[in-house]
């Protein structure tokens, strides 16, 4: 007699998106999830008054989106605490709303509306057989105009977070920019969530327990299980509660196995070796993973506390090149949205630029970079350092799962399904799914999900 009927390895959005729905449909789902809290990249920490996510986390598409999808099919709601009302870009030496791209000169707003019709004209399948061109290639061929061009690079880098558009996938900035003219009348919309991100990724917990699933943090997969092509189950390696951290690192746990005849691998891509046997797997799947795994998107940042606002719209503040960083730069004030993430009278500003994941893996180019971006800060924000409360500074890897660039998304994504594995399915940025962040890996465990019903006969 098997333990559950799935197992779900992660316990971030893609894991939990997974596991909720599978609940929901009355199956008996295992979350477990090797950190001591849920929410992998999509989590909320409480700092000195202060409620922070880790990173830049606004949900696209808001209440429309596939993460809004999972919620409502489980019969939770989508706490959201405002939209961004448009973005403003650094031009040098001031801030200009980005629409002023399309009005600088007579006839911008022709080629302007000449990419939009042909976004709208675009069928989905037409943008799935897109998947190898750049997001360049596709501008160029629709207007010459280059203060389009620049408009469109901007939409670019924030969907993607990836510096140059000629390494930009056209599909993923098209697809981004379709579903939100048909969800909301505008190429790109973000929601922040009230409570922050985490309170996106409780709910679909709560509802793994309430329909008899359990969800394990700390819990770390040694191994799936995998007999004769066909899933048997997952070790898990045990450790004993209240262990002192200096011995942590030291312990060997008991391990024990878990039975289960489906497990969903929510881990990223390049994480996958660690706990799946490759030599299960055909070589031509296993090439590609270890060929594409590292690609992936990183930055340099900064959180900031500051005493009262540096500004009190919610617009993001965006450029493609800072003067000292001679990189990309995202920014909004949290508590712009959510009064409740900083204390009264005090503003909560994240920021970063993207950068190479080799930059910022090497800490002394990272801390170099950001030197130079808290001298771009003091250029664009003059006054913000007399205000200062205090700062966090960090790089991080892994920003938005896979690279999208051409070659790299649609259909060039390892499916939500292993080959030649029965039981084996993948769930997250890093697979099969389209979106911005947190989206991408609500519409992979929608797409792992359905699968699995599918596969199971179960029409959800």
């Amino acid at each position: 007699m098997v333990d559950f009927d799935v197992v779900v390895i992660g316990g971030g959005i893609a894991g939990l998106g997974c596991a909720s729905l599978l609940s929901s449909e009355g199956l008996r789902v295992a979350v477990f999830e090797k950190m001591p809290y849920v929410g992998g990249r999509a989590t909320t920490v409480d700092f000195r008054g202060y409620r922070l996510d880790v990173g830049l986390h606004a949900l696209s598409l808001g209440d429309r989106g596939s993460l809004a999808r999972i919620l409502s099919r489980v019969g939770k709601e989508v706490p959201l605490a405002g939209w961004t009302e448009g973005v403003e870009v650094w031009t040098g030496d001031q801030w200009r709303d980005i629409t002023e791209f399309r009005s600088f000169q007579p006839g911008h707003e022709v080629g302007f509306r000449k990419v939009v019709k042909e976004i709208a004209r675009l069928s989905y399948e037409d943008v799935d057989g897109m998947d190898d061109v750049s997001l360049r290639e596709w501008l160029e061929s629709v207007t010459e105009d280059e203060d389009v061009h620049e408009f469109f690079r901007y939409i670019g880098m924030l969907a993607t977070t990836l510096p140059d558009w000629s390494e930009t996938s056209a599909s993923e900035v098209i697809w981004v920019m379709k579903r939100n003219l048909e969800e909301k009348g505008l190429l790109l919309t973000a929601a922040i969530p009230r409570g922050g991100c985490i309170s996106l990724v409780k709910p679909m917990a709560e509802k793994v327990r309430e329909e008899g699933g359990v969800v394990h943090v700390g819990a770390t997969v040694e191994e799936v299980i995998v007999k004769e092509g066909e899933v048997k189950g997952v070790s898990i390696q045990e450790t004993m509660e209240g262990v002192p951290q200096a011995l942590e690192g030291m312990l060997v746990g008991e391990v024990k196995t878990v039975e289960a005849p489906i497990v969903v691998c929510a881990v990223p891509l390049w994480s996958l070796e660690d706990i799946v046997p490759f030599d299960e797997l055909p070589s031509w799947f296993t090439r590609r993973v270890r060929s594409i795994r590292g690609e992936t998107t990183a930055g340099v940042g900064y959180t900031l506390a500051v005493d009262g606002e540096l500004w009190s719209d919610r617009k993001f503040r965006s450029s493609l090149s800072l003067p000292r960083t001679r990189l990309p730069f995202q920014c909004y004030t949290v508590s712009n949205f959510d009064r409740d993430a900083a204390p009264r009278g005090k503003s909560l500003i994240t920021l970063g630029c993207p950068a190479d994941p080799e930059l910022a893996l090497d800490k002394r180019k990272a801390r170099a970079k950001l030197e130079d971006l808290w001298d771009d800060l003091r250029q664009m924000f003059p006054d913000f350092e007399e205000r200062l409360e205090w700062v966090l500074q960090a790089s991080y890897v892994g920003i938005d799962g896979l690279a999208r660039k051409p070659g790299l998304v649609g259909r060039f994504k390892p499916d939500v399904k292993a080959p030649e594995v029965k039981g084996l399915y993948f769930a997250g940025d890093t697979y099969r799914g389209r979106g911005i962040g947190m989206e991408a890996a609500a519409d992979s465990a929608l797409r792992c999900a359905t699968r699995i019903l599918s596969d199971l006969g179960i029409r959800a």
